[in-house]
């Protein structure tokens, strides 16, 4: 993985990816080379009949066996090569969906009962997260679950930076400001959409604590308004503390 999905990166940021999403690119490809195993199955039993009985079978019958491998071989390659954007996606969703069940569902901060709840409450929200679609917009996404569970908080933390080789030379911030969900001592991060133990949490990414905010304190804000109060305060301490801040919201 060092030296293929993470080989632009530094060794600190590989360090920290193989932590965050090695798991995801890991169902990701097990999801396609289902398609191999599909593909190997139908050989298995002619190559026992042709390995177990080929000295009694007849010359025609171990042409016709010999035919049919090479006729499956190049359907299934034709195959390939139509349907190989399909392929993908189904490969592709049926990965996001075991990583759901999996990961994103294991951990204390969220519960599957609780999962259930924002499915109720936010169907849009759940579908974001049972997609790991919430990467980059983690204020809005940990704000909406944060009211959509009436309970736990929502904690602004300095994390280092990803950084690649080309990059890590240039006049950069060496933190940027992420917002988890914080419940029974547990994390869930959108970055790699798994929960964590919070200590854990602070030790992968090497972070720094700026502030959490409990769901008494959110209840009664929009996300705009929340933004509107807390940004000039985040920006005052992001600039004190070698950390960028970009906050977006999920459309």
């Amino acid at each position: 993985m060092r030296k293929t999905i993470y080989k632009e990166y530094d060794k600190e940021s590989q360090d920290m990816l193989l932590q965050l999403d090695l798991k995801q690119h890991i169902i990701q490809i097990l999801c396609i080379m289902f398609w191999g195993v599909i593909y190997i199955f139908p050989y298995i039993p002619l190559l026992i009949i042709e390995v177990r009985e080929g000295s009694k079978l007849s010359t025609t019958t171990q042409i016709v066996i010999i035919a049919l491998m090479l006729l499956y071989f190049v359907g299934f390659i034709v195959f390939m090569i139509i349907f190989f954007e399909v392929i993908v996606e189904i490969s592709l969703l049926l990965a996001e969906r075991i990583y759901f069940l999996v990961c994103t569902t294991k951990g204390k901060a969220i519960s599957r009962k609780e999962f259930k709840t924002i499915k109720n409450v936010n169907e849009e929200l759940y579908l974001l997260l049972t997609m790991q679609q919430c990467r980059g917009h983690c204020f809005s996404i940990c704000f909406a679950i944060c009211q959509a569970l009436k309970n736990g908080s929502i904690e602004f933390i300095a994390i280092k930076e990803i950084s690649t080789e080309n990059n890590k030379e240039k006049d950069e911030k060496n933190f940027t400001m992420h917002v988890i969900y914080v419940n029974n001592g547990w994390a869930f991060d959108t970055y790699s959409s798994r929960q964590y133990p919070i200590d854990k949490m602070y030790e992968i990414n090497k972070a720094k604590i700026y502030k959490a905010f409990s769901f008494a304190e959110i209840s009664n804000k929009s996300y705009e308004e929340f933004k509107k109060e807390q940004l000039p305060g985040i920006e005052k301490w992001c600039r004190d503390n070698d950390c960028s801040v970009s906050w977006k919201v999920r459309e």
